[in-house]
């Protein structure tokens, strides 16, 4: 999507005081207490808490009390946690990040560029609030529109959740900031995200009944990609793949800007309902079997059975991620680099689906992509004093922590 504008979000207040960043997810809610160092982020407490049954739908709350529970044992546990590491009462935070995810989620990107009338002039804040303006007052009814009709709602059903400046280029040159130059042609990529109103709301009745202040309310596939070391730089082009219970959330990257995310409701707990119908057992038995297989704690024979079990999903999964990315109409050629995160990741299959799905054929892709995990200490500027967030499933609760410092 491409008009002529935008604007630059305002930097959160940059302070010392202890601070919430929670992920909500269909299987896990997971609470990471921090503080901002300097330009890093301090992570000093870490917990995860299963939810209750029936509690979350494709990563939306569909029972809020038991969502409310969980999370205040799961905020309770990350700060007993902080409490021993600082070595004293740090006191409950009163400032959250929440992540928002799932298919009726939608983040668009808005390449807005114009000439400028007078190229000497430095570029002031002023200017880009009013393209931001401008950019609001043509686009967002259309955006919100074109939602409308995809997801049957009403347009006053849906509402922005946030927009942000993904890039900035100045007479083709790019900048991390564009305050204080000069050129003739500037142009901004503008990443903003719309929800319907019920799901958005839902995360507000919840930070609310908790007695939390929301800084922001952050899409997460979004958070990872801006949180990669390296992947504001230009040169820097990748597909981000998030795996939850769920849903799984795609983010694609291509030189150094957010081109969108996509998400759709498929993720690992697929495959645990695949186990439990096959081999007709409870779900807690099939997840604890999925684990093990993922961990390669299965004998020869029951790894059989299961990945037998799991194919019969996962090229539906597979597909899934190429209609995903197909939607992404404005891309020409894909980036080559696949990135996985998230609990679902973990399973094997993924991976080896991804690697034999016939890429070069369905889409614009200069080569075959090359897949790799993602983990915590390929994040740009994470202090974690827990030492706990060390796997695939950490990634998304740590990038919203990092969003305190955009």
């Amino acid at each position: 999507m491409r008009i002529p504008f935008f604007s630059k979000k305002k930097k959160a207040n940059e302070t010392d005081e202890i601070l919430l960043a929670l992920d909500v997810g269909t299987r896990f809610i997971k609470a990471v207490i921090f503080k901002r160092d300097g330009l890093n982020v301090k992570v000093l407490g870490y917990a995860k808490t299963p939810q209750q049954s029936n509690s979350m739908h494709s990563a939306m709350i569909v029972n809020l009390q038991n969502v409310i529970s969980s999370t205040d044992i799961c905020i309770g546990r990350a700060l007993s946690a902080a409490d021993k590491i600082a070595g004293t009462d740090l006191g409950l935070p009163d400032k959250v990040i929440l992540g928002i995810a799932g298919e009726l989620v939608k983040g668009v990107t808005i390449v807005a560029d114009y000439d400028r009338e007078k190229p000497n002039k430095k570029i002031e804040q002023k200017e880009i609030d009013d393209v931001m303006a401008q950019v609001k007052d043509q686009m967002f009814d259309q955006v919100k529109a074109d939602m409308s009709e995809e997801l049957g709602l009403n347009e006053a059903q849906i509402e922005e959740i946030s927009t942000s400046l993904v890039a900035t280029y100045l007479d083709n040159v790019k900048l991390d900031n564009p305050i204080g130059f000069t050129g003739s042609k500037a142009e901004y990529s503008i990443y903003t995200t719309f929800s319907p109103s019920l799901h958005l709301n839902s995360l507000k009745e919840l930070a609310d009944k908790l007695g939390l202040e929301i800084l922001e309310v952050v899409v997460e596939p979004y958070a990872i990609a801006r949180s990669v070391k390296g992947s504001h730089d230009q040169a820097f082009s990748g597909i981000f793949i998030d795996v939850g219970g769920g849903t799984t959330d795609i983010a694609v990257v291509k030189n150094g800007a957010v081109m969108g995310t996509k998400m759709f409701a498929f993720g690992g707990d697929v495959f645990t309902k695949r186990i439990a119908t096959d081999f007709k057992v409870e779900l807690e038995e099939a997840e604890k079997m999925k684990l093990d297989y993922s961990n390669q704690k299965l004998s020869q024979k029951q790894a059989k059975a299961v990945q037998d079990s799991i194919q019969k999903d996962i090229s539906v999964w597979t597909e899934g991620v190429e209609i995903s990315l197909a939607e992404f109409e404005e891309i020409d050629t894909f980036p080559t680099q696949m990135y996985f995160s998230g609990g679902g990741s973990i399973l094997p299959d993924i991976r080896r689906g991804l690697m034999s799905h016939p890429w070069l054929q369905v889409l614009p892709f200069a080569k075959f992509p090359k897949m790799e995990y993602l983990f915590p200490n390929q994040l740009e500027g994470i202090d974690d004093q827990t030492r706990t967030l060390i796997d695939q499933s950490d990634i998304a609760p740590a990038a919203l922590a990092l969003m305190i410092r955009n």
